[in-house]
């Protein structure tokens, strides 16, 4: 009795220890939200670059061409952890001869952080660095940023350049970096390959971004999106400063501001060690067939083996050797008609020829869908779900019809194959259209323009 008494006691005290710290959580919670003035603000740090504590940051945009060429742009965010200040820097692009080489160096105004709202206009009583690494600027009381071209030396692939205004320690600037060169392409017969390779610095690199995209009338092999090209699409879009002075340039900043952002295909790498590059590979072309003749000869090759070898085995079958009753015969003739024949070589061709006159038709469909071809009739309910209808005769027409010919023909069950190895047909040309293509139809298959609406 006198240790469950103790016990007791004990888990009291516990218990009431527990609720009285619980107790004075709820009360420093409902403090805090009735007196929020008075909570502590955390400082604010007076160099935002400590994001770039482990190495530079670079961002490249490259756009390709359909003579061959690639227009690359670049950024290089680098931090200064040195005792001293910083004056020179160098780099290297490897394996390629550029021209039409610019360089600037970018210069960000001090960014507010604490205004004074009682005055008009709001006078700024706080400011920190800018912070380089980071993908918008900010631009205060009519503040922008400014371009000091950059004179340089070249020895072989190495760069060497004196910076305009020096890097203090601990601070941090930007180079940008532009220039053209036909190096980066192999053409073969009408296919562009290229093998994109990033600047070479003797430092470490936090992270890498590239951002690929090629002209509008050029095919992209993966091609999702497409950038804006009278931003970053031409070197024109580059002003041509002739001296070293300190310039603001509105334009200039978009296609700062796009480096490394927009792309048809992005591609990040982190933790570069020093004197390392990344590669970036891919393939396009004028036209989408010559892009994907390689992928179409080999769907046509294993669309072509599988028929052969459904032949080969249909072959087989009919070769074991049969009764010759005429009983047997009449028996044999009607389990065939009700039978599944999955191997049949003529069930096998309608079917596949079914499935290729139904994606003929859906990207016939898709044309006139992006083209406004149904927009008259869309705002009239009645023409609209007329059209919806016909579409699903349609397709129903162009699956059945063939099975059900063939079916009266020759019997129910090669209706039932041909149904079945439509689907089996759909399924094989769906992974080889994932496994080869992609999203290659991207190019080629317009995606239907949102119709406006009526008011």
């Amino acid at each position: 009795m006198y240790k469950i008494m103790r016990k007791s006691i004990v888990l009291g005290l516990v218990l009431g220890l527990c609720l009285a710290n619980l107790g004075g959580m709820v009360l420093a919670q409902e403090a805090n939200s009735v007196a929020p003035d008075i909570a502590p603000i955390p400082p604010i740090p007076s160099d935002t670059s400590n994001s770039l504590l482990f190495g530079q940051k670079h961002s490249y945009s490259v756009v390709f061409r359909g003579n061959g060429e690639a227009i690359t742009y670049a950024k290089i965010v680098i931090p200064n952890r040195e005792d001293q200040a910083l004056g020179d820097f160098s780099f290297e692009i490897p394996k390629v001869d550029p021209y039409e080489m610019i360089m600037y160096q970018m210069k960000l105004p001090p960014e507010c952080v604490r205004y004074d709202y009682n005055t008009q206009p709001n006078k700024c009583l706080e400011y920190r660095d800018p912070d380089y690494g980071q993908d918008y600027y900010y631009y205060g009381s009519g503040q922008s940023a400014e371009y000091t071209k950059i004179k340089y030396t070249k020895t072989g692939n190495t760069y060497n350049l004196t910076l305009p205004n020096s890097v203090d320690p601990s601070k941090s600037t930007a180079l940008i970096i532009s220039y053209a060169t036909k190096e980066y392409v192999d053409n073969t017969f009408g296919l562009y390959k290229f093998n994109f390779e990033t600047i070479r610095v003797n430092s470490r690199i936090q992270s890498t971004k590239v951002a690929i995209d090629v002209d509008s009338d050029v095919f992209l092999k993966g091609k999702q999106s497409s950038v804006n090209y009278n931003t970053t699409g031409s070197a024109a879009s580059v002003p041509k400063l002739g001296d070293s002075s300190a310039v603001s340039s509105r334009e200039l900043d978009r296609v700062v501001s796009n480096i490394g952002s927009y792309g048809a295909i992005i591609k990040e790498s982190k933790s570069l060690a020093p004197n390392e590059s990344f590669n970036v590979r891919g393939e396009y072309a004028k036209n989408w067939l010559r892009l994907y003749l390689n992928e179409i000869i080999i769907t046509i090759l294993v669309i072509a083996a599988i028929i052969v070898l459904i032949y080969l085995i249909s072959k087989y079958i009919n070769s074991k050797p049969k009764k010759n009753s005429a009983k047997t015969d009449i028996a044999q003739n009607i389990v065939s008609k009700n039978s599944i024949h999955l191997f049949d070589l003529t069930n096998v061709l309608i079917s596949l020829g079914v499935v290729i006159v139904v994606i003929i038709v859906s990207i016939i469909l898709r044309v006139l869908n992006y083209n406004n071809v149904w927009q008259s009739i869309y705002y009239d309910p009645t023409f609209s779900s007329l059209i919806s209808l016909i579409t699903t005769l349609l397709y129903a027409l162009i699956l059945l019809a063939p099975a059900i010919m063939v079916g009266l023909k020759k019997g129910w069950g090669n209706l039932l194959s041909i149904i079945i190895l439509q689907f089996i047909w759909f399924v094989i040309i769906l992974a080889l259209y994932l496994l080869l293509f992609q999203s290659g139809f991207t190019n080629i298959l317009p995606v239907p323009m949102p119709r406006p609406v009526a008011y």
